[in-house]
């Protein structure tokens, strides 16, 4: 059983962990540790998340399979090295996009009078969550390939989806209630 400075210990050691892999979510949509000469975007206004198929593809066991079967060791390097490549750069666009999101969002409820807070709590949450995965899988798609974190990318793919349909709800719902001020002024 660990004493009281041992849990203090590894608590903080998570919690350093934690940061870090926030850290490097962050930095993953700013594209400081990617290596790939390809740009993000071409321009920041449109940065989207990714469809859903999207990502069911980069992380596909299919294509690894069907790469490997032609029986080129130079293929399967190229193959693997391409695919790393387009999955880094998915984890980017995705980080990037739910930034994009979140920014947004704090546009629109400063201005919103009518704030809940708990969702406003989950959302922030959700949002820490999934920054926290950007880290991480960019941390694992470096160093093991897009081919062993297909479960993770794939929670990922679907909660940046939940958050940008939140948002989009939230600027709907916002945009009826100012339609609804002004004609009745």
């Amino acid at each position: 059983m660990i004493g009281g400075p041992g849990a203090l210990l590894v608590g903080g050691l998570l919690l350093f962990l934690l940061l870090l892999l926030g850290t490097r979510g962050i930095a993953a949509a700013r594209g400081l540790s990617s290596k790939s000469d390809l740009p993000l975007h071409d321009d920041a206004a449109e940065i989207v998340p990714c469809p859903p198929e999207f990502a069911l593809q980069i992380f596909s066991r299919a294509d690894w399979e069907f790469a490997s079967a032609i029986k080129s060791h130079k293929i399967a390097k190229l193959f693997r090295s391409e695919r790393k490549a387009v999955a880094l750069l998915w984890v980017r666009q995705t980080s990037a996009a739910i930034q994009r999101v979140m920014r947004e969002h704090a546009q629109a409820t400063r201005g919103s009078g009518d704030l809940e807070f708990t969702t406003e709590v989950k959302l922030v949450l959700r949002y820490a969550e999934l920054m926290l995965l950007c880290g991480a899988l960019f941390l694992a798609i470096q160093s093991a390939g897009p081919l062993w974190v297909r479960g993770v990318a794939l929670y990922a793919d679907s909660l940046s989806q939940h958050i940008a349909d939140v948002q989009q709800a939230f600027s709907a719902t916002t945009a009826r209630r100012e339609i609804s001020s002004i004609g009745s002024s």
